[in-house]
C-alpha cells in the first residue's frame, strides 16, 4: 500500500490525475477481492483523482458528482489505518486542488 500511495501522491503533484486512477485502481481491486477495510477509502480516492481528470476535459458537472463521491468515502480516513500518514497527505493534495478548481 505504502508504494501505491507514494505513486497516486506523485502523480497528483505531477497533475496526471487519469494515472493516479490507474495505480489507486490496481490496489483497490486487490483489495476488493478479499473485503479489505480499506477498498471504500481507496475507491473515494480513486473519485477524487477522477474528478480533476474531468476537469481538464472541462466536465465540470461529473467532476462534481465524483468529489462527492470521494468525501462520501472520507470518514474511512482514521488514524490508525494503514499508511495513515500518506493517505493524510494524499487527502491534502486533494483538498488543495479543490481549492484552487473546483
Amino acid at each position: 500500500m505504502k508504494e501505491t500511495l507514494q505513486a497516486f501522491i506523485q502523480n497528483l503533484k505531477e497533475e496526471q490525475f487519469a494515472e493516479a486512477h490507474e495505480v489507486m485502481e490496481h490496489q483497490w481491486k486487490i483489495y476488493k477481492k478479499s473485503d479489505h477495510p480499506l477498498t471504500k477509502l481507496l475507491k473515494g480516492y480513486i473519485n477524487g483523482a477522477t474528478a480533476f481528470e474531468l476537469l481538464r476535459r472541462e466536465k465540470r458537472e461529473g467532476a462534481e458528482r465524483l468529489w462527492t463521491v470521494y468525501e462520501k468515502y472520507l470518514p474511512a480516513l482514521q488514524e490508525g489505518i494503514e499508511a495513515y500518514t500518506l493517505f493524510v497527505e494524499a487527502d491534502g493534495l486533494l483538498q488543495a486542488l479543490k481549492k484552487e478548481r473546483l
